[in-house]
């Protein structure tokens, strides 16, 4: 098929060297797989109408000479306002390497493949082994920003980008801090894992607001982006923390993509293999949990139900990874590292019929009461180390980059029921991270 053709695109991230990001690494050799393979750079794929994986062109649309562990990256859609080279889509991609860098890159479509250019020099990040990337433009302010988490060696840091031109300039970088020090092995200092934009409320004076999970502070940490009137100049300042449990390591979070619950977020604790459901006050802005964390594993793992022995040396089988909502909001999937599966959970909420006449938006989150997360259903990968989810527009397909099985899968998704049904698997040594976007959006 011409990627034109496809459904979607999809671009694969991956480790280019050995031995990477593995807890396990030092105290227990990693986790057991074929180490002879390493990624070759940046894969494009595409998923046609019925969710079928195929490789795009004959190999890497960026190699990994030109940027080593090329872990996670972000898609650009296409922009017309966008200034630079980057205008009809394009990457922006971390290099997981001591000397944190990321890059960005135009991509080219044409009928029978993908090609991806440098646009400027690599960045750089602001800390090390930077592990996540974001995007968020504002058309409103002509502005598009670049999130950037550290997860770093002595502590977390997160880094601020904006467009200035035909470059990206670095506006502001936060260290943060100390770590819980629950787990002396992992939380000695804080580790920054990923970050997302969320709407600002009506009433703040801020042009964007942020959060970040801090795997090693045990926290949620809320920044604030300001303008100011006559300077232009941006500040970005913290406004709050989150606690989650102890140990806990909270590693991804997603507030829900649907105006009814855009309040609501759901958050992935890598070390106790869990997720929990976390609110942002509409009154003043802070964050608060709802109810308990809901684990991803089956009762008695890994001594039963399919585990062994082996398994409980790596953190008593417990490393979440991704978690994310559908498109329509109603459903979590969550991925288990080890388990290697998806834990599918439908969100359990109520209309409140005085919040909601009191409201003059039938869709205000106010009028949502949330009770929490319902399993339905818990399915195999059918891979080793599920390390990224990522959910297509239309809701259909759930893509999943295993790290040590050395592929990617790919499931149709039911939109009623939530549940997933496995298509195929493409082969991707060390796959670390896949996103996707309609070919209409790029070249």
């Amino acid at each position: 098929m011409m990627p034109n053709e496809f459904a979607y695109i999809g671009f694969v991230g991956c480790y280019t060297r050995p031995g990477q990001a593995d807890p396990f690494e030092d105290s227990h050799g990693g986790i057991p797989h074929d180490r002879s393979r390493v990624g070759a750079g940046v894969i494009a794929i595409g998923v046609s109408h019925n969710g079928e994986l195929s490789f795009i062109g004959p190999g890497p649309i960026i190699k990994a000479d030109d940027c080593p562990n090329p872990s996670y990256l972000t898609v650009l859609e296409r922009d017309d306002q966008r200034p630079g080279g980057l205008k009809n889509g394009g990457l922006c991609v971390v290099s997981e390497v001591g000397e944190g860098k990321w890059q960005a890159f135009s991509l080219k479509r044409d009928n029978l493949s993908i090609s991806a250019n440098a646009v400027g020099d690599p960045i750089p990040t602001g800390g090390s082994y930077p592990c996540h990337v974001s995007s968020v433009r504002l058309p409103r302010e002509k502005l598009e920003f670049i999130l950037i988490s550290n997860y770093g060696d002595e502590q977390g840091v997160f880094n601020l980008y904006t467009n200035g031109g035909s470059s990206y300039i670095e506006q502001s970088s936060v260290d943060f801090g100390p770590g819980s020090r629950a787990d002396l092995a992992r939380q000695q200092s804080s580790h920054a894992h990923s970050s997302c934009a969320i709407p600002t409320l009506d009433s703040s004076s801020s042009i964007l607001d942020i959060c970040a999970a801090d795997l090693g502070s045990d926290s949620i940490i809320q920044f604030s982006v300001t303008k100011c009137s006559k300077s232009g100049a941006l500040h970005c300042v913290e406004r709050g923390r989150l606690a989650t449990p102890a140990g806990s390591g909270p590693r991804s979070l997603m507030f829900n993509p649907t105006a009814s619950f855009s309040n609501i977020a759901i958050v992935s604790l890598e070390m106790v293999a869990q997720v929990a459901l976390i609110r942002r006050r509409l009154h003043d802005g802070c964050l608060e949990m709802i109810g308990s964390p809901v684990s991803l594993l089956p009762e008695n793992w890994p001594l039963e139900e399919g585990g062994d022995e082996t398994i409980m040396q790596f953190n008593k089988g417990c490393w979440a990874s991704d978690a994310v909502w559908s498109p329509d909001g109603k459903f979590v999937y969550a991925a288990a590292r080890l388990h290697d599966s998806i834990s599918v959970f439908q969100l359990q909420y109520k209309i409140d019929c005085y919040r909601q006449a009191r409201s003059t938006d039938d869709a205000s989150p106010s009028a949502a009461v949330i009770r929490g997360l319902k399993l339905v259903d818990r399915v195999p990968t059918h891979g080793r180390t599920p390390r990224c989810l990522t959910i297509s527009e239309c809701g259909k397909f759930i893509l999943v980059a295993h790290q040590h099985s050395h592929d990617v899968s790919s499931f149709v998704r039911d939109e009623t029921s939530g549940g997933l049904t496995l298509v195929n698997q493409l082969d991707v040594n060390l796959a670390a991270c896949v996103k996707l976007v309609r070919p209409d959006k790029i070249g």
